[in-house]
């Protein structure tokens, strides 16, 4: 990614404690102690979309998507200040069709009624400049918006190895855009380069983290939900990264999506740059996804290389979990699966981007093989 004119060096990051039940307290302290309060105030009828992690068909008890509780009381104070409020995401099963039972199954819709929109119906085709993809298509509604605040959720990724504020921006590409990216940077170094470029195309004005409850293991899907107890929040989704990812016990550098960003002036992630105010984030180490391995080399091979077929991670269907959906073959970005009696993979053609894993309502793809037997740092 080029580096940007203007580079973000300086941000403040909170960390606070939170829970759902008394969660609405917590969002004017955001604003006085990020500094927000006169531009709070400005916003009355500026159109203010705010975009959680609406990934799949998964209730929120499963706490692989943004709560509505979190959503529902930020939706409520902005819609307080006189914005006109829109909630959507481009969610990652099933494109265009989709995306209402998605809400309504993740208690958005009960959350926000009116507010939801299925932003994945309003598309533009945005130039993008990535060494990897030339242009996406991209959810107008945030494009045309004057304020967007991104509502991730804290949790492990096993392509990814985090999922937060940066990734979650990987929504505002609609429709089969998310499974071409997959296609054309199948490497776990190329698609962290991949996604820094494509959260260039829109930062958002405001990020507000779920890490109340949050996932560890093979997330962002089929992990174990860990209580953590906090809210963070910054105007820069770097920064805020970096700080989630130190909780965690993990360096932010090794994230290649978060230090691609940072390279590309989107924001700090050394501490020395980043001011914490609220409360010192005390760290939680995350159990990491299974197959996650520390050294680059071999993880370019088993990503891309000649000894794939034989090193990199294998994955499992458990059929006493698998409904038959169809899901995971809708939403293979190389179309490597097909269906017999239950979904197969074509080995020749995985490209290893867990989106079959990711995507389950069912949690039915495991890892497993070689690298199944490791669990260290990020590839």
């Amino acid at each position: 990614m080029e580096k940007r004119d203007k580079t973000i060096a300086h941000a403040r990051v909170l960390v606070t404690d939170a829970s759902y039940d008394h969660f609405e307290p917590v969002i004017p302290k955001i604003v006085e102690l990020l500094n927000l309060d006169t531009w709070y105030k400005g916003l009355s009828g500026k159109i203010v979309l705010i975009k959680p992690n609406m990934i799949g068909l998964f209730p929120p008890d499963r706490h692989a998507t943004t709560h509505p509780l979190v959503v529902r009381a930020i939706a409520k104070f902005f819609q307080e200040a006189g914005a006109k409020v829109i909630v959507g995401d481009n969610c990652g099963v099933g494109g265009y069709g989709l995306n209402q039972k998605v809400a309504r199954v993740t208690g958005i819709i009960d959350a926000v009624s009116d507010a939801y929109k299925n932003i994945a119906m309003n598309t533009s085709l945005v130039s993008l400049g990535s060494k990897f993809v030339d242009s996406v298509v991209v959810s107008r509604d945030i494009l045309e918006a004057d304020v967007v605040i991104n509502v991730p959720k804290m949790k492990t990724h096993s392509l990814t190895v985090v999922t937060g504020a940066v990734k979650n921006m990987f929504g505002i590409v609609a429709g089969a855009g998310k499974s071409r990216c997959h296609r054309l940077a199948p490497g776990v170094r190329d698609f962290g380069e991949l996604l820094a470029d494509i959260y260039s195309v829109r930062p958002p004005d405001l990020t507000i983290m779920d890490g109340i409850v949050s996932m560890e293991g093979d997330g962002p899907t089929s992990g174990t939900p860990k209580q953590v107890g906090k809210i963070l929040a910054s105007t820069n989704a770097v920064a805020l990264d970096a700080v989630m990812c130190r909780i965690m016990g993990l360096p932010p550098e090794e994230v290649h999506h978060i230090r691609h960003a940072s390279q590309g002036g989107l924001g700090p992630i050394d501490t020395n740059s980043i001011e914490i105010v609220g409360e010192k984030p005390e760290e939680v180490p995350f159990k990491l996804p299974m197959w996650i391995k520390r050294f680059d080399f071999l993880g370019r091979l088993i990503n891309r290389g000649f000894f794939g077929s034989v090193s990199r991670s294998k994955l499992v269907l458990d059929t006493k979990l698998c409904k038959k959906c169809k899901i995971c073959i809708e939403g293979c970005p190389t179309k490597a699966m097909h269906m017999e009696e239950f979904p197969g993979i074509n080995e020749d053609k995985c490209i290893r981007c867990l989106c079959c894993l990711e995507l389950c309502p069912e949690s039915a793809w495991k890892t497993g093989g070689l690298m199944g037997r490791f669990q260290e740092r990020p590839i």
